[in-house]
């Protein structure tokens, strides 16, 4: 089985990204299912169509300024055309008002979104025969995390839940479930997006060591890639 080609594009977050970039990168490589090339300068890495050609994934693990008009529209392009993509965590906080991006992530961090303190939640699965989670337990239980609620729904595009956690009043959340966990397509290209990974803070980086993250955060970008989950 040949790896996956991925580029990771990373380089500004406003979580710690010179940690959770190179440890994706390491998860990603050490399955054997993924190739990847990580880049901080996502304009210059984009600027090239017909080297994004040689990708079956992009991972954005980035929350900065906005790339360059060309890389946007080269990234776009690509998606649509059939390059898959994993969305993770505060990636979703990204590119106020670049519409194209918005429905590619379908829920953003936007005005009235929050989360509450980093604690430990239980993350139950909505979709247990999507293949992303067939055969995992039903609840993921006691997840290290922020548990991001409010996020705004872009554009009315259409996207399927795999997972939701009970945003507690106590820990300064809604009373309410929350999407952890979608899915959904944009032309061509499938997209998972994780809205669980926080790092940095008191958390450090106890998210990325967890198993279960790590099995979604695997499943998840083989599936965008490929369709189907071979990885445990």
């Amino acid at each position: 089985m040949e790896p996956i080609k991925t580029l990771l594009l990373t380089g500004e977050n406003n979580h710690d990204w010179k940690r959770s970039a190179p440890y994706c990168k390491d998860l990603l490589e050490e399955s054997k299912r993924f190739e990847v090339d990580l880049t901080t300068d996502p304009s210059a890495s984009l600027a090239d169509m017909d080297k994004l050609n040689d990708y079956g994934l992009f991972f954005v693990d980035y929350n900065g300024p906005q790339w360059a008009n060309v890389a946007k529209e080269n990234f776009i392009t690509a998606v649509r055309n059939g390059t898959n993509v994993c969305i993770l965590h505060a990636s979703n906080n990204a590119f106020d008002g670049w519409v194209e991006y918005e429905k590619i992530c379908a829920l953003m961090w936007r005005s009235g979104a929050g989360h509450g303190k980093y604690h430990k939640f239980d993350v139950e699965v909505t979709d247990s025969d999507h293949p992303i989670m067939k055969g995992l337990p039903l609840v993921l239980k006691d997840h290290p995390d922020e548990l991001y609620h409010g996020l705004s729904h872009m554009h009315h595009t259409d996207y399927h839940v795999l997972a939701t956690a009970f945003s507690s009043i106590d820990s300064g959340g809604t009373g309410q479930s929350e999407p952890m966990v979608l899915v959904k397509t944009y032309g061509d290209g499938r997209v998972f997006h994780l809205i669980l990974g926080h790092v940095g803070g008191g958390g450090g980086m106890d998210t990325f060591e967890n198993r279960d993250f790590q099995s979604l955060l695997l499943r998840g970008c083989e599936w965008a890639a490929t369709g189907d989950c071979t990885s445990n």
